[in-house]
């Protein structure tokens, strides 16, 4: 148990940043086993025989449920505390994956036929996606309390770059021991790693700062939303969710189109269009865990460089003449978004009050959900229906549209100001 909250003598910064590096490595985790499906899925359909359509609805329902919840998860962990809620997102997931792996292994060995073995994946997803989305939240507003305005955005954009890592890391650990051990067994060792994670949470994480519990303010998904709503929120929901929309929609188009222009077979355009994704994820990564450091700007400036960056990033892929030209615009983009994410999540934050953190942290994750669950329209069916370029100039004009949005949106320009004015004599919180 953490002792009690004492002002006059907050937790060290040494104990911060070790608070701080084991949230980064169990998000890392969340995040790999997130992303080894990417990998898994697809060959485990086709080894199943069932159609592509079933695959994306199992994405679909859980970005639904992770846009749902998110809000919620954020705003409980402004009345419990934000450890009980990571433990609890972090044994969710875990669980979560424990059912994907059972699932998967009774579709393989046929005590399940396959179109039930894909339903026990969905629902293992649905877990993932309603009650495992309560880390991310509650892991944001965790650093959000214990830092200073100043260092804020460059704090929550390390945490945010370790799931982006994991994702980086997933597929290639998939494709590396799925082959030698299995799929149920490498789910089943990821599992185990993710509900380690969140044990040693539970023992060692400190939170001697109290729940800011409220009386009168229920907890559900309409009322968490409608805080979007709030003026001194609207500009940067919008911005995230048209550079989430755009990132969104990239990822799901970039394999095709990457086959399509080059005019190649399935099996060299997924070995190319897997070069590229990583290239990207390590643009974004290096964004957030060098550049943003380095940079030491307002989550403005981040948020101007980053849509710009989107917005050139895209143009460059519709006019793109070859491989290498699609591999720059990825990475454009990619660094860009890293920059602009990083930039509206510590804004965002920055917006409201500390007993707020919690219901700000659940919106700005549930950004993503919006871009994932609106990205099979503006990405898949405009590339089949319009263009293949289509989706990306479509991208183009959403990073346009944030560049604007951060520039001339009078909220998003007065909130660093009014945080830092807000908060001039104060330092970082007590762990």
């Amino acid at each position: 148990m953490s002792p009690p909250f004492d002002p006059v003598n907050p937790s060290s910064p040494q104990a911060r940043k070790r608070a701080f590096r084991l949230l980064f490595v169990c998000l890392m985790a969340t995040g790999i086993g997130n992303s080894m499906l990417f990998a898994i899925l697809p060959p485990l359909a086709r080894e199943l025989n069932v159609a592509e359509v079933y695959v994306g609805a199992i994405y679909t329902v859980s970005a639904l449920l992770f846009l749902t919840m998110s809000p919620v998860w954020g705003a409980l962990s402004d009345r419990l505390g934000r450890r009980p809620l990571i433990v609890f997102g972090l044994a969710s997931f875990a669980v979560s994956t424990l059912v994907f792996a059972a699932g998967a292994w009774a579709g393989q060995v046929g005590l399940l036929p396959p179109l039930a073995a894909i339903v026990a994946m969905a629902l293992a997803r649905c877990l993932f996606g309603g009650l495992g989305s309560a880390t991310n939240p509650a892991a944001q507003a965790y650093v959000a309390d214990r830092t200073s305005p100043l260092e804020r955005t460059s704090a929550l954009a390390g945490l945010t770059a370790a799931f982006g890592l994991g994702g980086m890391i997933g597929p290639a650990l998939a494709a590396g021991f799925v082959e030698r051990i299995g799929i149920a067994p490498f789910m089943i060792l990821i599992a185990g790693r993710v509900g380690a994670g969140a044990l040693v949470v539970r023992l060692t994480l400190p939170e001697k700062t109290p729940p800011k519990r409220q009386k009168g303010r229920p907890i559900n998904p309409l009322v968490q939303f409608r805080f979007a709503l709030d003026p001194r929120l609207t500009g940067f929901m919008l911005f995230g969710c048209a550079l989430w929309l755009s990132q969104a929609a990239s990822l799901q188009a970039l394999s095709f189109y990457v086959m399509d222009r080059l005019e190649i077979g399935p099996d060299e355009g997924l070995q190319l269009a897997g070069v590229a994704l990583t290239a990207g994820a390590a643009a974004l990564i290096f964004a957030q865990l060098a550049v943003i450091p380095a940079l030491k700007t307002s989550p403005r400036v981040l948020m101007i460089l980053g849509a710009a960056l989107v917005a050139v990033g895209n143009v460059e892929m519709v006019f793109a003449p070859n491989y290498a030209a699609i591999v720059v615009g990825f990475m454009l983009n990619s660094f860009g978004f890293g920059l602009a994410r990083s930039g509206f999540t510590g804004g965002a934050s920055l917006a409201v009050l500390p007993e707020e953190q919690g219901r700000v942290a659940g919106l700005t994750t549930a950004t993503a959900g919006v871009g994932f669950l609106i990205a099979p329209l503006t990405g898949l069916w405009l590339y089949q229906v319009v263009a293949p370029a289509a989706p990306f100039a479509l991208n183009a004009a959403l990073g346009v549209a944030g560049l604007a949005l951060a520039i001339f949106h009078p909220r998003i320009r007065a909130a660093a100001a009014q945080a830092l004015e807000g908060h001039e004599d104060s330092g970082p919180g007590p762990v």
